[in-house]
């Protein structure tokens, strides 16, 4: 199961809040160096009020989707930031985390085939990230 941190002890000012680019950054290179594979990032802020961006990837295996994930809210608690909800880490094929303004996919290759989250959301914008 996931250990979900209380607080980072990096964070030492609270107004050095991160910025969105930072976190998505941040994201997209946590999912990279733990060898998920194709992150993509949409910005769907002009198709939704209620969320900003959706980061889908996946892992190889739902055990790799769980690592991945792991790393990822361990890398936003350095932010001091925690997700509301997370969905699915039991079983691992696809994995929900809402940390309010962005969500993040994990999914197996299978199910991200399936679903085509990518599609769903093709009116919004692939945020690049070279």
């Amino acid at each position: 199961m996931v250990k979900i941190p209380k607080k980072s002890p990096q964070v030492t000012d609270p107004d050095d809040d991160p910025s969105m680019d930072e976190v998505l950054r941040r994201i997209h290179d946590t999912i990279d160096m733990r060898k998920g594979e194709r992150p993509v990032i949409i910005d769907v802020s002009e198709q939704v009020d209620y969320l900003d961006y959706i980061v889908i990837a996946n892992g190889l295996t739902a055990l790799h989707n769980r690592a991945i994930m792991d790393y990822v809210i361990e890398e936003m608690a350095r932010y001091d930031i925690m997700p509301d909800g997370l969905n699915g880490y039991e079983n691992g094929e696809w994995i929900l985390a809402d940390f309010g303004v962005l969500t993040v996919h994990l999914f197996t290759p299978a199910l991200r085939e399936f679903y085509r989250l990518e599609d769903l959301w093709a009116a919004g914008r692939e945020v690049e990230m070279n």
